[in-house]
Formats: C-alpha cells, sequence, structure tokens
C-alpha cells in the first residue's frame, strides 16, 4: 500500500493523529505535504475574529486559553528551529525525521505538485489540510483521498462538528472515514465508530473522544483497503445535513444552555 499523507501543521490535535498514522505505517507512506492555512482558514466572507469569539464561547475559558497556548508556543518553537534552537516541532520535521520525503507547498491543487504526485503513483491519500481537493487531484490515486471527519456521516456535514450534537442534542455521534468527492464531506464511507452522547459531554470531551477513535478508524479503514474490501457504507446526500461556521448568536445559545445546566459560567473539565 503506497499511501501519501496532506495535512496541516496544527499541534492541537491532528498532529497526533497524524503520528499515530506515520507510527503505524511508516514504510508505506511515500510523502507527506503541508500546504497553507491552518484551523482558522476560513471561506470567503467569514470573519476570523468572530469566529475566535465563537470558539472562546463554544470551548470556555481553560480549554481556549489552553490551546492558544499550544498553537503560539508550536509557533515560536518553530521559529527557533531554524535557528537551531529547538527540534523542529511541526509534523513536517516528524516526517522527515522517520525518513520520509516531504514537501512544504502552497496548494496540493498546483499543477507541479499533482505531476508530481503521479509519478509517486499513491494508492490512496489521506487529506486532513484545511484545502478542497479538486477532481484533477481527487483522480491520482488508485484506490482514493480518504478523509477522517468528527461526525457520523451524512448527518453533520461541515466545520466544528461537536458543537453542532450538542447544541441539536443528538444522542450519538462518533468518527466516520470516507472517500473524498467534490461534493463537501461526500463519498462512500469505509468505517464508521459511533458512541453514546453523555449529559455530562462537552465540545471539548467530544473533541477529545473523536481524537482518539480517529487513529484507529483510519488506520481500520487502510487494512480494509489493502484486503479488497469494497463493502461500503452510502452517504445519501438526501439523507445529509449540513453545518456552517457557528455564529455568535450559535455559540452564545451554547454557552448560555452549559451555564444554566452546569450553574457556573466556564467548564471545569
Amino acid at each position: 500500500m503506497r499511501i501519501f499523507i496532506i495535512t496541516m501543521d496544527d499541534p492541537v490535535q491532528t498532529k497526533q493523529f497524524i503520528k499515530h498514522i506515520i507510527d503505524n505505517r511508516k514504510d508505506d507512506i511515500i510523502g507527506l505535504a503541508v500546504p497553507k492555512g491552518d484551523r482558522l482558514t476560513l471561506s470567503k466572507g467569514k470573519s476570523k475574529y468572530e469566529y475566535l469569539i465563537s470558539l472562546f464561547l463554544i470551548m470556555g475559558l481553560w480549554h481556549f486559553l489552553k490551546n492558544a497556548f499550544i498553537s503560539v508556543f508550536h509557533k515560536l518553537k518553530k521559529k527557533g528551529s531554524k535557528a537551531g534552537f529547538f527540534k523542529d516541532p511541526t509534523i513536517l520535521g516528524y516526517a522527515k525525521e522517520k525518513g520520509i520525503p516531504v514537501y512544504d507547498i502552497k496548494t496540493p491543487n498546483s499543477k507541479k505538485f499533482r505531476e508530481h504526485l503521479m509519478t509517486l503513483k499513491p494508492d490512496i491519500i489521506i487529506n486532513q489540510s484545511q484545502s478542497i481537493i479538486k477532481k484533477e487531484l481527487l483522480e491520482i490515486p488508485v484506490i482514493g483521498v480518504l478523509n477522517r471527519h468528527n461526525a457520523l456521516l451524512p448527518k453533520n456535514r461541515g466545520r466544528l462538528t461537536p458543537f453542532w450534537v450538542l447544541l441539536k442534542c443528538e444522542k450519538e455521534t462518533g468518527v466516520s472515514i470516507h472517500f473524498v468527492e467534490e461534493g463537501l464531506d461526500s463519498g462512500d464511507i469505509i468505517v464508521q465508530k459511533k458512541y453514546r452522547v453523555e449529559k455530562k459531554d462537552t465540545f471539548n470531551s467530544l473533541v477529545k473522544k473523536n481524537y482518539e477513535i480517529a487513529p484507529i478508524a483510519m488506520l481500520e479503514a487502510i487494512s480494509l483497503l489493502e484486503k479488497g474490501h469494497r463493502d461500503f457504507i452510502e452517504n445519501d446526500d438526501k439523507l445529509a445535513t449540513y453545518n456552517s461556521t457557528p455564529s455568535l448568536r450559535e455559540a452564545w445559545i451554547y454557552r448560555k444552555g452549559r451555564m444554566i445546566k452546569k450553574n457556573y459560567s466556564f467548564e471545569s473539565i
């Protein structure tokens, strides 16, 4: 199995997920690329500052500050590593350390990068970047492009799914590993892991659970595809629900509900 990974440089969750894949399938990984963009990369017309305030309301003070500290410290270490003060903290640095060819690129959809990928002849591409993968790139891998999505597709396509699961008071959630198509979070589902949403669950606890499950689900999906598995779960567009970036109003409705439920301002877990 020839695996190529396209991922963001995210030290909070994505790095550990990708490291787990590397550690378990190192000999099969033929390259790793990091395009420009991160979790704060939004669609045109969306305010980054409004999104940050919404995240503050959704996550609570402690988790917001913790994640901000991790992100800022990561950037400082990244700069320091270029001067030789620190070991490279990025996922590119980790992959390079494991002997995997790495690519620091602007976009995976560039003609030059696509042409290089074609020479590598990947069986699958794992995409965990913020880039929207275009048709020309989707057609390169023999088997397909895979994505990890933090919800039970076809429900809850889109961004920040644990938030929407809680806001809509859904009883279960989980992780889906699916093929990437040109549509938003469409494509047949290879593996789906479910769990119940408990009364005590918060946005932060659901994110934690999802990222504990995600590498297990992705490795299972790769193993199934390697064995020729083709009995996929239909990702039915007729049953799909879609979520956008939460507005300030929606984030406040969630926070107010947590305050009433817990009878204090910020979550302690």
